[in-house]
């Protein structure tokens, strides 16, 4: 398991802002039953039918800022009869899983259901709003990854910072362009001492039961109920600002190094990451009826695999140890083999190394989209992990990652989607992100 950005570590705690390869390595209002004197139908009453891009869903409870838990608690989701309204329901990878998709939300799944198995979308993981990784992209090819994706991290745990919820507003509304967020979950270091902070690596974490987390009438279930609904929260802000969310929750679960993840035998007895996930998706489908949400699962273990009517998109996450700019075919008969059965769509949902979308189509291996991690993955960085730019404020693309002639050489692809390639509806009437614009303004020649 590696870590990145380890400067980021030393100035946010325990903070540690990447992912790990492992390869060195339908929804029904009846589906969840709830206590003290609430139910689902309860839950639903008073949503009205307003226009898309206004919010559909059942407001999260809040309390001076923070999830009311008398009312979050009063709500357990049953999994038996979840997944048996899963298993009712006929599997159609052509339509969303959500029942609650507002008009903007079936746009942006139809979408991509029409370029699947022809065009492969590029996506840019963003950290930090200097957008250094939009910079380089557009500083040598004029044209933007057609998604960006975004990170829940500082919602949860010590943080309190929308400013990532805020950036992904700002390029959806001002540039158009797609949004996906996955969630690195901090959770207490110590469960029965929250001043020893948060984390969201095993080794960083020195007592919190993964059992527990989804046991009812426990601390750490009671951690976990404030978080997912805390998360529903800020979902519902990007629902109110028109927002669809490609949602990644507890990637990368087939490894150890995240708490979410296979610990050992025992949680993958017990269904931790199955029954962590249908908590996650019933609180938000069916309790707060979210309108905005596309379901990405990232367990990429055969011990993580959860009911296809639970997820939109199967992702699969590949950091290769060496330069590896090819389809990376390995990985996705892998993931395929994993969905033979249900026919979603595949996604290479994180990795170091852009994928050729040419050899992408030549073998087959055609991805729903390719996201890039940020920082050192595209940009070329000092030897504290640092993004370096010129007097300009210009970042370089990493040499070491790829070349200038060859990411054109992508961008210039017939068989890939960036930002200049997006449908009319997305972008017609929109823009660059305006801090480029101001970049290019200030820029000496």
């Amino acid at each position: 398991m590696r870590r990145f950005m380890s400067a980021l570590l030393a100035a946010a705690m325990i903070l540690s802002l990447t992912a790990c390869s492992d390869d060195t390595s339908v929804s029904t209002s009846g589906a969840a039953t709830a206590e003290a004197g609430s139910s689902t139908a309860e839950a639903s009453a008073g949503a009205e039918t307003v226009e898309s891009a206004a919010p559909l869903s059942n407001p999260v409870a809040m309390v001076d800022g923070d999830v009311d838990m008398e009312k979050a608690m009063a709500y357990q989701t049953d999994i038996d009869a979840l997944v048996a309204s899963f298993e009712a329901k006929t599997i159609d990878p052509t339509k969303p899983v959500s029942e609650n998709s507002n008009e903007d939300t079936l746009a942006v799944f139809d979408y991509l259901c029409s370029i699947y198995g022809k065009q492969v979308l590029s996506c840019q993981q963003m950290m930090g709003n200097d957008c250094h990784e939009d910079i380089v992209y557009y500083d040598n090819t004029g044209d933007l990854p057609a998604m960006k994706g975004y990170d829940f991290i500082f919602n949860t745990g010590s943080y309190r910072s929308d400013d990532m919820v805020n950036e992904a507003i700002e390029w959806h509304n001002e540039s158009g362009g797609l949004v996906t967020f996955t969630w690195h979950w901090n959770v207490p270091r110590d469960i029965d001492n929250l001043d020893m902070g948060y984390a969201f690596y095993q080794e960083d974490i020195l007592n919190w039961s993964q059992v527990n987390a989804v046991t009812p009438g426990t601390k750490e279930y009671e951690q976990v109920i404030h978080d997912i609904d805390l998360i529903a929260s800020k979902l519902q802000v990007l629902e109110e600002a028109g927002v669809t969310v490609l949602f990644r929750p507890l990637h990368e679960a087939s490894g150890a190094w995240f708490w979410w993840g296979i610990q050992d035998r025992s949680t993958a007895e017990n269904q931790v990451f199955q029954k962590l996930w249908y908590m996650i998706f019933d609180r938000i489908e069916n309790y707060h009826k979210l309108t905005n949400v596309i379901w990405v699962w990232n367990g990429q273990s055969k011990h993580c695999m959860v009911h296809p009517n639970s997820y939109d998109i199967a992702g699969i996450d590949y950091y290769a140890n060496d330069v590896d700019h090819t389809a990376m075919t390995s990985q996705y008969t892998k993931l395929e083999g994993m969905n033979a059965d249900s026919g979603k769509m595949l996604a290479l949902s994180e990795c170091g190394y852009m994928p050729d979308p040419d050899d992408c189509k030549e073998t087959g291996a055609m991805w729903l989209y390719y996201m890039i991690w940020n920082g050192e993955f595209i940009c070329e960085v000092n030897a504290g992990g640092a993004v370096i730019t010129d007097f300009n404020g210009t970042p370089s693309l990493n040499p070491d990652r790829m070349s200038v002639e060859m990411l054109q050489q992508f961008f210039a692809s017939e068989n890939i989607v960036t930002y200049a390639d997006l449908p009319a509806r997305f972008i017609e009437g929109k823009d660059i992100p305006s801090k480029i614009k101001t970049w290019e303004y200030f820029k000496v020649e």
